[in-house]
């Protein structure tokens, strides 16, 4: 079965001056708008930001998308998050598409268990997914592995975005192997593409704090 994704999204921090075309493939993620693109996987997951927060202001100032509207970005694991007002915000917004990104699938070993023993983890961001579903939202799960993947088809949740996340070997092959699995499941696959600007290298360890 061959392994086409439906389609590419893009992390942006602004969509207004993008084509139609262009922001239904954007993750929107306003929180982002002062830092360089390059650092934005690492930076959005520090405690200096309020990825839902900016996002909900951002939206509250602005006219309704009429057409083309872009996905949200959520931080599905914000302790603080208010699913109700969000659902709200991104209704009157006109966005009907939702993501867990950021995620906190981007830490591994050490920091990555630190985090799910408190519940941070693939499975709540899934969760979160799956009320947002249930409130007429089109989720999209984003995915680093092959464990996450499982997890959120588990979980009835069929579009998934394959993120490479910072692990050395996650190449074409690896986005054909993890597609091919999706597709033989039933579900979409959508490919992500690096912010524009970004030159970013993977580290040769894994992303640990």
């Amino acid at each position: 079965m061959p392994a086409t994704p439906s389609a590419t999204l893009q992390p942006r921090a602004e969509v207004d001056a993008l084509s139609p075309a262009e922001r239904a493939q954007a993750i929107f993620l306003p929180a982002l708008a002062t830092f360089a693109p390059a650092t934005w996987p690492l930076v959005a997951l520090l405690p200096v930001l309020d990825i839902n927060g900016a996002l909900r202001a951002a939206l509250q100032l602005r006219r309704p998308f009429r057409a083309a509207a872009p996905v949200a970005g959520l931080f599905a694991c914000d302790p603080f998050l208010r699913l109700s007002d969000m659902a709200a915000t991104l209704r009157r917004s006109g966005i009907t598409r939702v993501v867990n990104f950021p995620t906190v699938q981007i830490f591994e070993d050490e920091t990555a268990a630190a985090l799910a023993a408190v519940g941070y983890r693939a499975e709540a961001e899934f969760r979160l997914l799956q009320r947002l579903a249930e409130q007429g939202f089109s989720p999209i799960a984003c995915a680093t592995s092959r464990r996450a993947v499982d997890a959120a088809l588990g979980l009835g949740l069929r579009r998934i975005l394959l993120h490479p996340g910072f692990s050395p070997g996650h190449d074409a092959a690896w986005w054909a192997e993890l597609a091919g699995h999706v597709a033989v499941e039933g579900g979409e696959t959508l490919a992500w593409a690096a912010p524009p600007g970004a030159q970013v290298s993977r580290p040769r360890r894994r992303m640990r704090l």
